[in-house]
């Protein structure tokens, strides 16, 4: 578990911290010398008109705002670094901490909120780091100013410190209600930005149904409450400003009405100008702070929304001595796998074994199990019970980086990144030469559209390959498993949603892939897996038959019951590619969604 907290990220930084409190002191006991250059002027160099110690006075100040000139843009400069540095490493922790979270964890948490996460709440984090790092420089200028307050006179002194307790009880009581609604406006932020992060990504649907209007009221409907809320904030915030200012008044009528009292005795108007500057400069930290109240409020609840996020254990976590895979023979098994999503069991005892260089396709019923057993063998989720092994090794043992440098993937839904093609296939092996890239090109069918485009392998391809076809995207996808070189490769219906000409490209290309690699090939188009050294037909989480598609054929059972019934829906022109037969409703739910999580 990543530790975070504001505290912590302090300390980590004390040492930038330290010097920035170091020149705010100078600056602060720079600031000190104005006041105390009025009350000369007014008891020494009015009354007798004084100009020699005018000019000596007017030379101190040059060289004081000069100075302070100086150490202002240092301090600047050391606040800026450190609170940009600050937000930098806090948000490659979540990032790095999010990719080591399992597939159970974006299941639960919407993409928009974990944006919101990685931005707005890093973005308030900000402004709270800035207040915190202004508000220490700012309470030692205070304690130096309250000083020189009792050095003028200690009766006043008293007299100014009475409100001072009463103003923080003020900002004590007010964060506490502003941080509990921010913390409520910013939760509904994060569930806007889900809601519209999920709406632009199926924009294709909402604009084929006609749904625009819908859409609409939906996001006007789900932003009226934030208006309410920031509103009620802001409210908050001007009446905890409004005491603030009716407490500073009330301690000026005070002074002044003891100062009358007290000039002329050892108290001249010098000390009365000067003392009621230094008012002003101490209760500027509270005053800032009132003003700031919101954001103070908002940051710290970002703060919690951070540290909720990084809080996470992941799942899927390599163990203390776990070993570093070197290229895999390709030999897997499966032994008396048992495994569930939350309440609904998937795999129920299923053993297989797959002998190196093998091709062993999984059919069944949408929610059988297919892809989770995928999901298993690349270990996105571990088993309940029993192990899967590769070359006698139980998985878990392995690291998981080392583990999956050995297993290539080609999905039905490839993602593709929205960099250039050459991007998109080195992606696999960054390292990889340009020759490299356009033989991998060159085995998955890729290169005859690739050099008739005007970039070539330069080109940009828009998010998610949108340019593309879904043909050129499949084998765009399956060039980046080539490169890799895996010894493992899976493939996940990699040509059930291509038309007939593309598929056969494509076809052409995923053969050229599996020669000589163990292949595990999830499939509902069952004329493609024909030539397959071993068909597994799942059913209730188990194996219900296991042969060639010859062997297979001649039995009177569930295989061949969907083979012929997708060639006759084919040859009746009705499709058919797809007719399988129902199971558990909550297993079928859950295995749509592993698939969904993924693919993407």
């Amino acid at each position: 578990m990543t530790q975070f907290s504001l505290g912590s990220l302090i300390k980590q930084y004390r040492g930038m911290i330290f010097l920035s409190a170091v020149s705010s002191i100078m600056l602060s006991v720079l600031a000190l010398a104005m006041p105390l250059v009025l009350k000369v002027v007014i008891d020494r160099v009015l009354p007798a008109k004084d100009w020699g110690l005018f000019f000596l006075l007017a030379v101190i100040l040059i060289i004081i705002y000069v100075l302070r000139f100086g150490v202002r843009m240092v301090t600047g400069w050391l606040g800026t670094y450190t609170v940009t540095r600050i937000l930098l490493d806090v948000r490659q922790q979540i990032f790095k901490h999010l990719q080591s979270l399992s597939l159970r964890f974006y299941e639960e948490y919407r993409t928009g909120k974990l944006i919101s996460n990685v931005i707005s709440d890093v973005a308030l984090l900000s402004g709270l780091i800035g207040i915190v790092i202004t508000q220490g420089q700012q309470i030692v200028t205070m304690a130096i100013v309250t000083f020189a307050l009792f050095f003028i006179s200690w009766k006043l002194a008293l007299i100014a410190l009475i409100a001072l307790p009463i103003h923080f009880l003020n900002f004590f009581l007010f964060n506490r209600v502003i941080r509990r609604n921010s913390r409520q406006l910013q939760e509904k932020m994060s569930e806007i930005s889900a809601n519209l992060a999920e709406t632009i990504n199926g924009i294709r649907v909402v604009k084929s149904f006609a749904k625009e209007r819908s859409e609409c009221r939906h996001f006007f409907s789900s932003m009226r409450p934030t208006v309410d809320l920031a509103v009620k904030i802001n409210q908050q915030g001007n009446a905890c400003g409004g005491i603030y200012e009716s407490l500073l008044i009330l301690t000026y009528i005070l002074v002044i009405g003891t100062s009358i009292l007290l000039v002329g005795n050892d108290f001249s108007v010098g000390d009365f100008v000067a003392f009621y500057t230094y008012i002003g400069v101490q209760v500027g930290p509270i005053s800032a702070l009132a003003s700031q109240m919101n954001a103070v409020s908002q940051g710290l609840a970002g703060v919690q929304r951070i540290m909720k996020i990084l809080s996470v254990i992941p799942e899927i976590k390599d163990s203390e001595n776990a070993l570093t895979a070197e290229r895999f023979q390709g030999e897997i098994e499966f032994d008396h796998v048992v495994f569930q999503y939350a309440d609904a069991p998937v795999l129920r005892d299923f053993s297989l074994k797959i002998k190196p260089g093998e091709k062993v396709a999984l059919v069944g019923p949408s929610g059988c199990g297919k892809s989770t057993i995928g999901n298993l063998l690349l270990r996105f989720y571990d088993v309940n019970s029993g192990e899967i092994r590769v070359d006698g090794f139980d998985i878990r043992k392995f690291t998981q980086e080392s583990y999956r440098n050995n297993i290539g993937v080609v999905l039905q839904e490839p993602f593709l990144f929205s960099g250039t093609i050459h991007e998109n296939i080195a992606y696999a092996r960054p390292t990889a030469a340009m020759e490299e890239v356009r033989e991998a090109a060159k085995m998955a069918n890729v290169e005859d559209f690739v050099e008739k485009m005007p970039n070539k392998y330069e080109t940009v391809i828009g998010e998610n390959g949108a340019s593309l076809s879904g043909g050129q995207k499949q084998r765009i996808a399956i060039a980046r498993a080539v490169l890799k070189n895996p010894a493992i490769l899976l493939l996940d219906e990699a040509t059930s949603a291509l038309d007939t000409v593309s598929e056969k490209l494509v076809q052409q290309a995923l053969d050229s892939l599996m020669e000589g690699r163990t292949t595990l090939i999830i499939a509902h188009r069952l004329s493609t897996i024909k030539n397959a050294d071993k068909i597994v037909v799942l059913k209730d989480g188990k194996i219900d038959q296991l042969g060639t598609h010859d062997e297979l054929m001649t039995q009177d059972g569930t295989y061949k019951m969907l083979y012929e019934t997708q060639q006759q829906a084919a040859n009746d022109g009705t499709g058919g590619d797809n007719i399988f037969y129902k199971q558990h409703p909550r297993a079928l739910e859950l295995e749509r969604a592993a698939k969904k999580k993924w693919q993407h």
